[in-house]
């Protein structure tokens, strides 16, 4: 009896161990892209935390939340036109005129009509997107990058190309205000996160924007308005900027004409990381959460270990390609299974 158990034994191990290998590559395969970047962003943290004392300070993971909100807003707006199917490549331009407009607008009429100009600016730029897009029929990357050389000349030619000074500091000091022990740009960034949250899951124009990015065809004829969609996504995204680019007008104490200029690489990078698909209709905003949080967080170790700012742009771009290969090949493989 003894050895006929032991027989069955044997015979059961390999189909144990099969079943075993099927579900860990199931649990890959279905929740991957949830796993993988938490995985990540811990893992990161657990590294610069050893191979620097500074890291895991209470005064370098404010930095971190101050450096990453302008970050975060500019990508959870960039998360609407990529689930669209779109892209935009203006942001950075975007930041740097919203930072010019606001820069005078706070010197002329004060603090509050500074900051609702700036906004009033982001939202113009998202409108002409939005209808260069839809009603010239303009492919959004071209759109985008066009509009993107456009704002940048004009915010050089408004400042004729040197800092706007003269901010009062109780608007500079915003940057590093603390509430409740909190860095007050963070709690911005929280606020634009939970708004682009509800907004993607409880409303109809969120479910718009998924069906738009998933199949247009399908959503036109559902009788949903695609061009609306897009216009508005569009807007979204370019106001998610102007909130970015306040935040860092505040921390540089000027209206800066080139400010933003490294935005777009990283905004698509922390949407891309975050598993929205780049061919849209498909991802999540607490997914660009952790994107931002990756970013952001390798940004400050680097600079921590005194790497360059240039090293640092070639190992999100690489970073970039990593997530993009990885994507298509989680699609390839759930096509064959």
């Amino acid at each position: 009896m003894a050895m006929q158990h032991s027989v069955y034994q044997d015979l059961l191990r390999p189909d144990l161990a099969n079943r075993s290998k099927k579900l860990v590559l199931d649990l890959v395969l279905n929740y991957g892209r949830e796993i993988g970047l938490p995985a990540a962003v811990f893992g990161l943290v657990v590294i610069f935390s050893v191979a620097s004392d500074v890291f895991f300070t209470v005064q370098n993971l404010r930095n971190i939340g101050v450096a990453a909100a302008a970050l975060a807003a500019v990508s959870f707006g960039q998360t609407f036109a990529v689930l669209t199917a779109g892209l935009d490549l203006s942001v950075g331009s975007t930041v740097a005129l919203v930072s010019v407009m606001t820069a005078y607008g706070i010197r002329s009429h004060g603090i509050a009509l500074g900051v609702a100009e700036g906004l009033v600016v982001g939202i113009v730029v998202g409108l002409i997107n939005g209808l260069v897009i839809t009603r010239l029929r303009v492919f959004p990357f071209i759109a985008t990058l066009a509009m993107l050389s456009i704002l940048s000349g004009l915010a050089l030619n408004l400042s004729a190309g040197v800092a706007v000074p003269g901010l009062p500091e109780r608007f500079s000091d915003f940057a590093y205000e603390l509430v409740a022990g909190v860095p007050a740009p963070f709690i911005i960034a929280l606020v634009v996160l939970v708004i682009s949250y509800l907004t993607l899951q409880y409303t109809r124009f969120g479910r718009h924007v998924y069906a738009v990015g998933g199949n247009q065809e399908a959503a036109r004829l559902s009788g949903i308005n695609v061009d609306h969609v897009k216009v508005c996504a569009y807007v979204f995204c370019s106001f998610c900027a102007a909130v970015g680019s306040i935040v860092l007008t505040a921390r540089v104490a000027s209206g800066q004409p080139t400010l933003g200029t490294a935005l777009p690489l990283e905004s698509v990078a922390a949407v891309v990381l975050g598993g929205v698909s780049l061919f849209g209709g498909r991802g999540s905003v607490i997914g660009v959460a952790f994107g931002v949080a990756f970013v952001s967080i390798l940004s400050n170790g680097l600079n921590l270990l005194d790497v360059s700012s240039y090293t640092q742009m070639m190992v999100i771009g690489g970073a970039l390609i990593a997530a993009v290969a990885l994507d298509q090949a989680f699609i390839r493989r759930r096509t064959r299974e």
